[in-house]
């Protein structure tokens, strides 16, 4: 997407169950702990209005907060990829309707403390009207009505305040078409409000060195997580779809995926089971300290060579960016 996802709008992340939504949600968290205090710090730093500084010390960086409504988060798993669950607000609804958790959502952005808010998931709310409601009677609309009004007023708070919210939905079989297929819930106005929807599917299953296999194996060590962007309004949607690696000792493989975009830009050139790094402005072999070019045999061999030499895979990570 030329940049990660945008700051200040509305994205969806849909799909099918154990398609990787949550566990990429949660990466989203990682990364944006790491933004909110870089530029927390740089502010700070460069502030010279006492009442001003004296505001942001108070406040601290801008927070996340994490609506569980399927109350199903495992903190372990966000802390494996890297979460400080510590320093996120986690809201898990017990009684509260889809309307009261979305006007806590709303109150709690126009604070202007938070940066991030995940919905888990959009597709286990109950309007206020089903809720009050025994299983004897019958609701119409699910929460609709209540999701259309809440994304027309958090597009608006999002710009002002500078908040992305992700909410996470789940696929439905479309009983409306003679065609079948799958439609995500809660209306049309929440897509149409939404800048980015990414939808999600589990690839091929991987062994503990990154090969794919069959589908009936008995004991994977991870799977491709798929990704489509269904709809983008902040970039050209030439780069219609993606993949990553999650593995499911340690999370998600940025090594293992950076060697394959270096691939695509021929930055990192294989022949056979061999593997060299390439510098794209000069177009030689990247040397070791010695002088030696660095030549690797086998993807996971040039994997632990990255893991083990942090310069050489800042240098791999930044010529790689620099390219795309």
């Amino acid at each position: 997407m030329y940049g990660g996802l945008p700051r200040g709008r509305l994205i969806e992340f849909a799909g099918d169950e154990n398609g990787g939504k949550t566990t990429t949600a949660l990466d989203v968290c990682k990364n944006a702990q790491k933004v909110f205090m870089d530029e927390y710090e740089e502010e700070l730093s460069n502030t010279t209005d006492a009442k001003r500084k004296s505001y942001l010390e108070a406040r601290g960086p801008k927070q996340i907060v994490y609506a569980d409504c399927e109350n199903t988060l495992d903190e372990d798993w966000a802390a494996k990829l890297g979460v400080n669950v510590n320093e996120m607000y986690i809201i898990k609804p017990q009684t509260q309707s889809a309307e009261d958790i979305f006007q806590m959502l709303l109150d709690m952005i126009e604070t202007d403390e938070v940066g991030l808010v995940i919905i888990d998931s959009l597709g286990v709310m109950l309007s206020k009207q089903a809720y009050e409601k025994d299983m004897t009677e019958k609701t119409y609309g699910g929460i609709s009505m209540a999701l259309t009004l809440f994304s027309k007023k958090a597009e608006l708070l999002c710009h002002k305040y500078d908040c992305t919210i992700i909410g996470i939905n789940q696929m439905r079989d479309d009983m409306n078409s003679m065609y079948g297929g799958k439609i995500t819930t809660g209306g049309k106005a929440w897509k149409h409000n939404c800048s980015v929807r990414l939808q999600f599917a589990k690839g091929d299953y991987l062994d503990e060195n990154g090969n794919s296999l069959n589908r009936s194996c008995e004991s994977p060590s991870g799977n491709k997580v798929l990704v489509s962007i269904v709809k983008t309004k902040v970039d050209k949607p030439d780069r219609k779809t993606g993949y990553y690696t999650l593995m499911y000792d340690y999370g998600i493989d940025e090594i293992a995926d950076l060697i394959e975009v270096g691939m695509k830009y021929n930055i990192v050139i294989k022949s056979g089971s061999w593997f060299w790094l390439i510098d794209p402005e000069t177009g030689e072999i990247v040397c070791d300290d010695t002088g030696k070019e660095i030549k690797v045999q086998g993807q996971a061999n040039l994997v632990a060579l990255l893991k083990n030499d942090e310069i050489l895979l800042d240098e791999l990570r930044e010529k790689v960016t620099e390219v795309m």
